[in-house]
């Protein structure tokens, strides 16, 4: 399995780039902005985008969606507790962070179900708090933790 770290937005928020390295299906983990540039470094690898993994719904984790979703046509991945949340945005969010609202998810999981890409597999933990539906990814000792934890200190729970 690869996997590349990459800061994004204005926000400092880690998208995640994970792929199998036997058949090069890759995901993107909150693609929350540049999007060309993500989808260059997965390009550059010969990577191709399958999912788009969002750990939670909140506008600055999810602004990336839209565009990378028109650029691979890669299916959205969400939690089924935040689903409605990543298509009602509030209005207000979408034009502070000039971003496009997100297509619905394709795809919804819960706790303990698996994401697949080529012979990789992620295990989806369910970590309800800084969101209803938020999650975290897990792989062979990794764990993508979106805002569940933040680097160098907790998550928030205050904003539902």
């Amino acid at each position: 399995m690869f996997v590349k770290q990459i800061e994004v937005g204005g926000m400092a928020i880690f998208a995640y780039l994970v792929a199998c390295k036997v058949t090069n299906e890759a995901l993107f983990i909150d693609p929350a902005a540049e999007t060309e540039r993500l989808l260059k470094e997965a390009q550059s690898r010969g990577y191709t985008i399958k999912y788009i993994v969002n750990t939670h719904s909140h506008i600055d984790h999810i602004m990336g969606n839209k565009r990378m979703k028109d650029l691979t046509g890669a299916e959205i991945i969400i939690h089924e507790k935040d689903a409605n949340a990543l298509i009602h945005q509030p209005p207000s969010m979408l034009e502070m962070f000039h971003a496009e609202p997100s297509p619905p998810a394709d795809i919804t999981v819960k706790d303990g179900d698996l994401i697949t890409i080529g012979e990789t597999s992620l295990k989806v933990i369910h970590t309800p708090g800084h969101s209803p539906g938020g999650m975290c990814i897990y792989h062979n000792g990794m764990v993508f933790t979106g805002d569940t934890l933040f680097v160098g200190a907790v998550g928030r729970t205050d904003l539902g």
